[in-house]
């Protein structure tokens, strides 16, 4: 055992071999050097008498075995002799030396890594993080990670901080230690959060100052929307002849509005920059009756994106969706060196799930490379990129390799991949290779098998007892409503399995799980109104429910009570609810009361014991958010919302759940109604930090952003699924990068075109096409629609065929998929996708 450990040793011997060397091992297991040892199926270390449990739980110590006969000694020191390492992997097929190699790659190296579903992405960015800060003494604050979800940058985070506390605890070593104390100094943040810490430092060369707030511009963007339209109708009809109707039919002009706002944030998603709205995007020409509407929609879609740009720069606020293009505005006018001189310098950038990033993110990445010199580690599967109607492109791993190159930085996207797949059965896998591989020879989906280095077939690493895992039912029914014979006895079943498994796991292991995944919002809570009905317990994860929470629409119920004291419907309101908390007899008996308003008002007053004097005085010299917060702490509205919450699941549920269990659900949603309340006061500070509030304003605030805003997610309790069963319902979409014992689809007759109205762009970012559809009425479009549609049409397949993908592989042991054969005829849809063709 010769030379110098910084991070790893393996050491592939036999039983005898390995006991003779256990001291010089655990030496440097207490070093925090981590040890793989490779030996016979003799070999067991956990009779030897040495303390190992502390170095397995933190992964220090890696004991692999397997029934062979082994002659020689191999030895290999922070992972410098590869060779050596995939000599001894061929012995074991169990050990992941993708995961080795990737992890022990050159410090500086740019590493590109395809890891396809449930191949441990995650675990190998850790590794790797892990590598740079022990062996490589890489200081946190150099590090930035970027991940797609807020979720995701918690997680990695919390994955982070584990491995170092669980090194600590098996070594004592007070470096890792001093690690954690400064692990949030690697900034681990979603694109959008990254962009906006940017914002704030390089901003005032794209006009911003430094407090950048977000707000949303949905009610500016149409008013502007109007103005330009009467300018354009002022102007046009001046020259030629005809009415408004005539110009916009088959439209209301309510209709054009919307429509017009709907292209305009699609120009947005697809991550334009105002120089390529205002100078670049080319409309063409269309066809006879169609010019006016062709040159209204390029008049007004570039008169707000003028009136945006200059809002945005006069207010010092960006919307969440526009913070990259704003970036990319400013690398636009000034390149890389814009980026130098931030506070601090970025060494290694790593970006999670990177095949969601579209054209602009793609840039700011390799401008920031650029910029620092960085390392790459970007990591992600083309399989599984859901996101362009976002402006995703399934081909971000070829764009940044190109763009690279461009500066003479080559990288090898060929040379780093994860295929073992640690969720799903090899079963399961192998029922579902038949369909994934007649994807791929169809071109619907990027699946290759010819070659074995580098195909896409995922190796599993487990194995499952269902003789069935995949089942694939065949019906046809007109609407949604009607599946529910179908649906509904299976999730019954399955649920009922679920729990059965549930109960038989010892105390503290980690429970199973159900999900229904569907591909829309509408079809994910329709089932769950299933489920109800047969009072099973439910997590309806759709999304953007944080304006619509009841934590929020309480509190706007207090804010307008404290702003009409004597209106007795927000009187009611707010006795109805857990700040006002009023004297159910007495609200009762005023059902019935007759008399005069003001009668009325007052007899709502005696039934609660909320102090509207007090408060109205505290609010005549006190900040309001100061008060509203006092009010939260004096009032107790938690206890309230626990208690009505514990009656209201005995009513709801079947009587499988016990008291014990209906008690830890409510305090759960006791704990993200908190969490929530909490979440909406830093959401009115940063609307609010610039100036001075009122309740008005924030009464106003709440109103808009209860009617419209559908982006915020409600806050989410950590470790709520761990003793309670609930069925998962949610989208594909939404489920991406999670993982179920059992996955439900029972949706599948979707059309992936559809004849709505819409805007499409070809690869360059010029070319315009656009459709305005209106049942009963002819279509109106251009004639760039014409040429680019068709190839639209092919991409939507393609990423339907993609979603679905990502939909099956979440299943962990078991997947059931319901066939409706109702558009199979005339339409693509995932019901065609699942025939039988072998």
């Amino acid at each position: 055992m010769n030379g110098t450990f910084q991070y790893s040793y393996v050491l592939y011997a036999n039983n005898n071999f390995i006991n003779e060397k256990l001291d010089e091992i655990f030496g440097l297991l207490t070093k925090g050097v981590k040890v793989l040892l490779f030996s016979d199926s003799n070999f067991e270390i956990l009779s030897t008498g040495y303390n190992v449990e502390k170095f397995l739980r933190a992964k220090l110590l890696q004991i692999h075995k397997e029934d062979i006969t082994i002659t020689e000694v191999l030895e290999v020191i922070d992972g410098q002799s590869l060779d050596i390492i995939e000599h001894i992997a061929k012995s074991f097929p169990q050990f992941n030396v993708e995961q080795f190699v990737i992890e022990h790659a050159p410090f500086d190296e740019n590493i590109m890594v395809k890891a396809g579903a449930g191949t441990g992405k995650t675990t190998v960015m850790i590794e790797r993080i892990l590598y740079l800060l022990l062996a490589v003494k890489l200081k946190p604050a150099e590090i930035v990670m970027i991940t797609f979800t807020r979720e995701a940058s918690r997680n990695m985070y919390n994955k982070l901080r584990e491995s170092l506390f669980f090194r600590f605890q098996a070594t004592g070593n007070q470096d890792i230690l001093r690690l954690i104390e400064h692990l949030a100094d690697i900034r681990i943040q979603t694109i959008h959060s990254f962009s906006k810490s940017l914002l704030k430092e390089v901003g005032s060369l794209g006009g911003f100052g430094l407090n950048v707030a977000l707000r949303s511009f949905k009610q500016e963007k149409k008013t502007w929307i109007e103005e330009g339209l009467n300018r354009f109708f002022e102007e046009e009809l001046s020259q030629a002849s005809g009415t408004i109707e005539t110009l916009i039919s088959p439209l209301k002009l309510y209709e054009l509005i919307d429509t017009i706002y709907d292209f305009s944030e699609k120009f947005e998603q697809k991550g334009f920059s105002t120089t390529e709205i205002l100078e670049k995007t080319d409309f063409g020409k269309a066809t006879i009756g169609n010019q006016r509407m062709n040159n209204l929609l390029q008049t007004v879609i570039r008169d707000v994106e003028h009136h945006f740009q200059e809002e945005k720069n006069q207010l010092n606020a960006v919307t969440m969706s526009d913070l990259t293009r704003q970036i990319d505005d400013i690398r636009e006018k000034h390149g890389a060196t814009a980026f130098e001189n931030l506070s601090q310098p970025i060494s290694h950038l790593f970006v999670d799930e990177f095949q969601d990033s579209d054209d602009i993110q793609i840039r700011l990445i390799a401008t920031i490379q650029e910029a620092f010199t960085a390392s790459l580690f970007v990591v992600g599967d083309i399989k599984q990129s859901i996101y362009r109607f976002r402006g995703a492109k399934h081909t971000a791993f070829k764009i940044l390799k190109e763009k690279l190159e461009q500066r003479d930085i080559f990288i090898d996207d060929d040379k780093y991949f994860l295929k073992k797949n640690y969720r799903t059965t090899k079963q399961l896998l192998e029922q579902m290779d038949t369909y994934f591989s007649t994807w791929g020879e169809k071109g619907y989906l990027d699946y290759n098998v010819d070659d074995e280095e580098s195909s896409d077939r995922l190796v599993g690493m487990r194995t499952g007892e269902e003789e069935e895992p995949l089942r694939i039912e065949t019906k046809r029914e007109e609407t949604k409503t009607n599946m529910r014979t179908h649906i509904l006895p299976r999730l019954v079943d399955c649920f009922k399995g679920i729990v059965e498994i549930n109960q038989s796991k010892p105390e503290g292991e980690k429970r199973e799980k159900l999900a229904v995944l569907t591909r829309t919002i509408e079809e994910a809570r329709l089932v769950d109104e299933w489920c109800r009905g047969q009072k099973l317990l439910t997590k309806l994860e759709v999304g953007g429910g944080f304006y619509t929470s009841k934590a929020v629409r309480h509190f706007h119920s207090l804010v307008l009570a404290l702003l009409y004291p004597s209106d007795g419907k927000y009187l009611s309101n707010l006795l109805d609810g857990p700040y006002g908390q009023g004297k159910e007899y007495l609200l009762h008996d005023l059902v019935n009361r007759k008399g005069s308003q003001e009668d009325a008002v007052n007899k709502l007053k005696e039934a609660t014991t909320f102090p509207f004097d007090r408060y109205h005085r505290l609010l005549t010299y006190q900040p309001v958010l100061s008060v509203l917060r006092t009010i939260i702490e004096e009032r107790q509205p938690y206890n309230w919302i626990y208690s009505r919450r514990v009656d209201e699941l005995s009513k709801l549920l079947s009587d499988d759940y016990t008291p014990m269990k209906l008690q830890k659900q409510a305090i759960n949603d006791t704990k993200k109604y908190q969490l929530n309340v909490g979440k909406l006061f830093e959401k009115l500070h940063q609307a609010f930090s610039a100036e001075f509030v009122s309740l008005q304003k924030i009464e106003s605030w709440l109103r808009v952003q209860i009617a419209t805003n559908r982006d915020e997610e409600e806050m989410t309790v950590e470790g709520m699924d761990t003793e309670i069963d609930h069925v998962h319902i949610l989208t594909a979409h939404r489920a991406k990068g999670l993982e179920y014992h059992t996955v439900i689809i029972p949706y599948t007759e979707r059309p992936f075109t559809t004849s709505f109205s819409k805007i499409i762009f070809d690869d360059n970012r010029e070319k315009v096409g656009w459709l305005i559809n209106k049942q009963g009425y002819e279509e109106r479009k251009n004639e760039y629609f014409e040429l680019l549609n068709p190839q639209d049409d092919t991409e939507s397949i393609q990423e339907e065929t993609r979603l679905l993908y990502v939909a099956m592989t979440r299943a962990k042991n078991e997947l059931i998929i319901i066939r409706n054969l109702k558009n199979d005829n005339y339409n693509m849809t995932w019901s065609k996708l699942l025939r039988k063709t072998r």
